[in-house]
């Protein structure tokens, strides 16, 4: 039996322990050449997008909309200069570590394409500049108006800037007016005995509205909706001339239950005026004592008072600045600081014979639309327009055809568009006791900025006019 010696000179086989040792330290060497060849690729590519985030609920509505860029690496600040969006819009931007997020000034137009892009971005560290781009389109506005019908039910009739036709949603016998929130319509309607009552139902609802139970006896009237949350209010008067406003939160459809504003005292208050303050779930309310405050209409928070004013002009569109006018000046609250402000109007230009009539605030500059009525001393004729005055000038932002006069206007929520309802000259009224209306009643919805006409449909007291 014989036994073989190892070849000489042969090498031995490595430890287990050893070989895995160096495939670790192989691997450890791959990756180092990786992260340092993907640190060359960023350091030359620049700052690059994960994700775009757009805030755009509300966009055409309030001001402030957001859009968020989030990159893959912290960016250094940027400032205004560096944001550029078409059409032209104020926008600012801000950084937070490897998010720049831009934001709009003021409400942006319905149906509309934007692009934004952001240039000179940079890695906090230096290297090249990237550049950031998101295009989006902006939801359509949506208009309600009322046509009344001397042949059948009055109706509330909806239409969106984006096209489309007109539909019914609401119908009644004798509407005296109407007011949108969420996915619910309110109507006042008038009755065979000349009392009224609170109709209301869902969008898409089949059959007529249902009869809203009111919590005491008395007409209603002033009847308005939140342009962002799904709040209606109601004035209903009671004995003594005390008029009491009730808030309605639909939120979860027709079954709702009002609820009475209560003042400091913790007591019904007798209103002469309100509106809903968007974006929140607040409402302004003037008392008959002329008294203001801010109440919170689920009854939550106290309310604020505001002082007292002569009269509540509104809210400047998309955003939480009350307008009030008194004797000597009108002025604004801004209801985030509590500050007034007095609100200088520009002088509008107009000619000889004209007759400025209601106005409308757009912003804090002063800025404003107006009826115009202008009386041709020649031939005793007469015009009516709807002009916009601003510390640029006056211009005509809508004047009708001729033979028919300017009946009123309202402003879209964003302020961006405007309803201006029209009637033949020398119309007769309707015939309704408190709501009388010029008949065949036309609204015309026009941008404010330009003065393009975007659509005209028969009917009018539009929800804007709430």
């Amino acid at each position: 039996m014989s036994s073989e010696s190892p070849v000489a000179g042969a090498a031995e086989s490595p430890p287990a322990s050893a070989r895995f040792t160096r495939l670790v330290l192989a691997i450890v060497a791959v990756l180092a050449v990786l992260v340092v060849g993907l640190g060359a690729a960023n350091a030359l590519r620049g700052p690059r997008v994960l994700d775009t985030v757009a805030g755009l609920g509300d966009a055409t509505r309030l001001a402030g909309t957001t859009i968020e860029f989030r990159l893959n690496q912290p960016v250094a600040d940027l400032d205004a200069s560096a944001v550029r969006v078409d059409p032209a819009t104020d926008a600012t931007v801000s950084v937070d570590d490897r998010t720049v997020r831009v934001a709009f000034a003021a409400p942006l137009r319905p149906s509309q394409d934007y692009v934004v892009e952001v240039a000179g971005v940079r890695a906090v560290g230096g290297g090249p500049e990237s550049a950031l781009r998101h295009e989006f389109r902006t939801a359509d506005e949506v208009l309600h108006v009322l046509q009344r019908r001397a042949d059948g039910d009055d109706t509330v009739v909806r239409v969106a800037t984006g096209g489309g036709e007109p539909e019914v949603v609401l119908a009644a016998p004798r509407i005296e007016s109407f007011a949108h929130a969420g996915d619910v319509i309110a109507a006042i309607e008038l009755l065979d005995d000349g009392a009224n009552a609170l109709r209301i139902a869902a969008a898409g609802q089949e059959g007529p509205p249902a009869s809203l139970a009111l919590p005491q006896s008395g007409d209603v009237r002033n009847l308005q909706a939140s342009t962002t949350r799904p709040l209606l209010g109601f004035v209903q008067d009671g004995a003594g001339g005390f008029a009491t406003l009730h808030v309605l939160d639909v939120a979860d459809g027709v079954t709702a239950t009002p609820q009475p504003v209560l003042g400091l005292d913790g007591s019904p208050m007798s209103v002469d005026d309100y509106a809903f303050v968007p974006g929140t779930s607040s409402l302004v309310v003037r008392d008959r004592d002329g008294a203001m405050f801010l109440v919170d209409a689920a009854g939550v928070r106290p309310s604020t008072p505001l002082g007292s004013h002569t009269e509540l002009r509104g809210i400047l569109p998309g955003t939480s600045t009350v307008v009030v006018a008194d004797p000597d000046r009108g002025a604004t609250i801004d209801l985030a600081t509590g500050e007034t402000s007095t609100l200088e109007l520009p002088p509008a230009d107009l000619p000889d014979g004209a007759y400025p009539g209601r106005v409308t605030s757009l912003d804090l500059a002063g800025a404003h639309l107006l009826n115009v009525l202008i009386f041709d001393g020649s031939d005793g004729g007469q015009a009516s327009l709807v002009a916009r005055a601003d510390a640029d000038g006056t211009s005509v932002v809508f004047a009708p055809a001729e033979g028919s006069a300017v009946l009123d206007h309202c402003l879209a929520p964003g302020g961006t568009l405007v309803a201006v309802e029209t009637g033949a000259v020398g119309a007769p009224n309707d015939g309704y006791e408190d709501e009388p209306w010029v008949a065949d009643t036309i609204t015309t919805l026009v941008e404010v900025d330009t003065g393009r006409i975007v659509l005209s449909l028969a009917g009018g007291r539009s929800d804007w006019c709430g």
